[in-house]
């Protein structure tokens, strides 16, 4: 494995994907995937759709620079 790639537990298929150390959107199995790093190092988390009313609650909750 080069220093540009990592290997990272998929949370859809349970496989090892090899994927370029950078923040990116992938798909397996036809769902999204988003590549991060965060605290607890790179890893695949699922990206879930949202309501436009789930979105305002959590603006609401998160405060929002686009309140108005």
């Amino acid at each position: 494995m080069s220093t540009e790639e990592v290997e990272v537990e998929c949370p859809v298929c349970g496989k090892t994907h090899r994927l370029e150390r950078k923040v990116d959107v992938f798909y397996c199995k036809k769902k999204p995937l988003v590549l991060l790093n965060d605290r607890h190092g790179w890893r695949l988390m699922v990206v879930k759709e949202i309501s436009e009313r789930q979105d305002r609650e959590l603006d609401r909750l998160w405060g929002s620079e686009d309140e108005g």
